[in-house]
């Protein structure tokens, strides 16, 4: 379970969970002890943020702190925070860009790397196409055993179906037909979203994706679906 505050938030975590280098995704991750960040204001000349109409200090907190793997496998850490352009531009400019200098302070003095992050960075068709790959389920319609060990047959179909440069409506209407009709459309979505959101399927997120659309894909990953048949466990929170 994860809790994000705004819009940006939530397009932050989308985005961090299909990245598949990501690990582990930690939000609103408390900057303690919280003598650090006091001690940080100090040397700033500056008051430590506190609570609206209180004199009680803020607990100060960073908005993402990923676990991220290298591709020869060290893991480290990133911190990010998430902000509005217009809060960067805003009258209460100051007062935000005093709080990201303490946490980006706060980091540096750990050897953690910093980064903020606004919504002008957010592509939109991205967006879109990554909500509707990453939430669905599978309800009552297969066993989740069943539903993994038919993905070498669906992505082999899928695969055979790119030349054609068919929407992917009449692709995954293909796909059904080499599954012997026993796999009706909605189930085959499902498959399809789910080997896009576990990189099995290698595709360009710039460009819409919907039944109507025709997919750009780059790659086809079916050695990959091995693991899952085995039930090891995908190295992403998310495949991310």
């Amino acid at each position: 379970m994860h809790h994000l505050f705004s819009d940006n938030e939530d397009h932050f975590f989308l985005m961090a969970d299909y990245a598949a280098a990501v690990l582990d995704i930690r939000e609103q991750f408390p900057l303690f002890p919280e003598d650090s960040t006091h001690e940080i204001a100090r040397s700033m000349a500056m008051r430590h943020p506190r609570y609206p109409c209180s004199t009680t200090p803020v607990v100060m907190t960073t908005d993402f702190l990923l676990t991220v793997v290298s591709g020869s496998g060290a893991r480290s850490l990133a911190a990010w925070s998430i902000k509005s352009a217009d809060e960067l531009r805003g009258r209460h400019r100051k007062a935000v860009l005093a709080k990201l200098e303490i946490e980006r302070r706060y980091w540096l003095q750990r050897g953690v790397p910093w980064y903020l992050f606004t919504n002008e960075g957010f592509d939109q068709t991205v967006i879109d196409n990554l909500d509707w790959i990453s939430y669905f389920t599978v309800e009552g319609k297969v066993r989740p055993a069943d539903f993994v060990a038919q993905l070498p047959t669906f992505l082999s179909s899928f695969e055979d179906t790119l030349p054609q440069a068919l929407p992917l409506k009449g692709q995954l209407r293909a796909c059904s037909a080499a599954l012997g009709n026993a796999v009706d459309l909605d189930l085959i979505t499902d498959m399809f979203r789910f080997c896009v959101w576990h990189h099995l399927i290698d595709i360009n997120l710039k460009v819409p994706i919907g039944l109507q659309c025709i997919p750009v894909v780059f790659s086809i990953r079916k050695a990959a679906v091995t693991g899952l048949i085995r039930g090891e466990n995908h190295e992403s929170s998310s495949a991310s």
